[in-house]
Parts: C-alpha cells; structure tokens; sequence
C-alpha cells in the first residue's frame, strides 16, 4: 500500500478536505465513513440513510454534517497547550492499493484497514476514515487531528516515525490481507523512494513520469522488432536518446536526468550498434583512403 500524507493549515482547508472525501457519488452504494471523537455524527449518518429519496434534504444534511465535524475540530484546536507559528491543524492522509488487487479488498477489509491504520498513526486523536473507488484502484481517505482529542497534546511524527508506520502497515498487509501487487518496501533508499512517491502521485492524477513513459517506449520498440538484439536506430526513431560509458550503451538520456537501462529493466546488451559501427568503419576506411590520396599528391 502507498500512503501520502498532506498537511491542513487552515479551517478553510479543512472544510475543503473533508467536503471532498464525503462527497463523492460512488460513496453511496459502495463506501464507508467512520470517525472517532465526533460527536452526534451517527445521528447525521442514520438522517442521511433516511433522506436518500429526497436529495435536497440530503445534501443540507450533509452540510450540516461537514459543518459538525469542522466545529469540533476547531473545539479542539482551541486546547493547544503550545502555540506555534504555520501549525498544522489537521493531516489529510490517503492509503491506496495496485487495481490488481481490488477484487481482495471488500468493504469490510477496507473498514478493517481504515481502524487499523488509525490506530497505528494517532491513537488519540480525532479521525476522519471514508474510502474512494472513483478511479481505477481503491483508496482510503483519512483526515487526522494534529492534536489529542481533548488533551492539547500536539500529535506530529517525525519522518523516521511515520516511516515505522508504514512499515508496521505493511507488515499488517502481508500477514493479514495476502496482497499481492500492493506490496511496496518502505526501506529503500531515500532516493528510490522519493522517486517512487513521485510515481505514485502521478499516476493517482492519471499521469505517468518520465521514466514510466521512457521504458512505454522501450517496451513497444522491442515488441515491434521482435528480435533479442534491436538496432540502436530504432530506437532513436521512435524519440530515444541513448548515453554511453566507455564506448558502450548503458542508460537513456530523459529531459531533466539519466535513467540507467537495467534500473529501467532492459539489458544493455540488446540494444545493437551493429550497423552504426560499420557506418563508421566505413566512414574511417574513406577518411584513411583520402589522406593516403592526399599524402600521394604531394
């Protein structure tokens, strides 16, 4: 599982985030809202389970809802026992799965995930947990009070920590839930990760990165060619700019960084300069052919 963490700063914010986990449409027949620390929210919830034939009266509810729950977020802010320029009030936090795995993850493993999960991040403070399915994998949405509930106590894990937090989750997720494609190692290098969040980010707002575009192509020039060994040509028809070491090819060269061709999942060695260099050995043999001319005419 990948999970992102975003921090809230403002009421205004707030009322956003919350507004936006709850008001999406597959929500309804297939999705969940759990919380912790809000009070008379199941009343609002049994309303609305009520009001679902007549959608004005719903919708008003459901901003009376989103109106109770900022209150009491705001109710408990007013605790903070240390003040602190640019704070966070709250964390947005999304937990989501590969769509390979979507038929292992009914709604009540996702329920089971969703409590995990706040137990493990911030056991006392207030929570927020309702899931996704608008796009082509499941996600969890959860909104995070920066303090305890009731305490004052400000709730901020440092990197280190919140690394523990996945990993604790993906062990959880190995033991208990058997994904197969969600798996991610929360230990790699700090690089590789940061590469690795970029991807992900991306690919939530349906996009790719460069490197996942570089290796597309990659992919379609071997599949096209159909050979072991493909001409370099071909690949730099198709827009491929290789770099070399040593006089031999090792990566493509992207717009902003280099990408290794074994990192990209392709060995060096089917990638042919067969043809190039007897272009230029025969370049060579014509450049030796016209100094020797040259040398004859003196």
């Amino acid at each position: 599982m990948i999970i992102k963490s975003k921090s809230i700063k403002s009421k205004k914010a707030l009322e956003n985030t919350i507004r936006y986990i709850l008001t999406k449409e597959n929500q309804k027949q297939l999705g969940f809202i759990i919380n912790r620390y809000i009070k008379g929210d199941r009343n609002f919830d049994k309303e609305m389970q009520e009001a679902q034939s007549d959608l004005i009266k719903e919708q008003k509810l459901l901003e009376k809802r989103i109106k109770n729950m900022v209150s009491q977020f705001s109710e408990n802010e007013s605790k903070r026992s240390i003040e602190r320029r640019n704070k966070n009030i709250a964390y947005h936090e999304i937990i989501s799965f590969h769509k390979a795995d979507t038929d292992k993850l009914p709604k009540k493993v996702l329920l089971k995930i969703a409590r995990k999960y706040a137990k493990e991040r911030s056991p006392n403070s207030m929570v927020i947990s309702t899931m996704h399915s608008d796009k082509d994998h499941l996600h969890i949405h959860n909104v995070i009070s920066a303090l305890e509930f009731a305490t004052g106590k400000p709730v901020r894990l440092s990197r280190k920590e919140f690394k523990e937090v996945k990993i604790r989750m993906e062990q959880f997720q190995e033991k208990e839930l058997g994904l197969t494609f969600s798996k991610v190692n929360h230990s790699k290098k700090k690089e590789a990760m940061l590469q690795l969040d970029i991807e992900r980010e991306l690919n939530l707002r349906g996009k790719q990165s460069e490197r996942q575009e570089l290796r597309d192509v990659l992919v379609e020039v071997f599949a096209r060619v159909r050979t072991e060994q493909v001409d370099k040509r071909e690949f730099e028809k198709a827009g491929i700019q290789f770099y070399s070491r040593a006089g031999k090819i090792v990566g493509v060269q992207g717009f902003k960084r280099r990408y290794r061709l074994k990192t990209l999942g392709f060995d060096p060695v089917r990638i042919s300069m067969e043809k190039e260099q007897k272009r230029m050995n025969e370049l060579q043999k014509l450049k030796s052919r016209k100094d020797k001319d040259q040398e004859q005419e003196r």
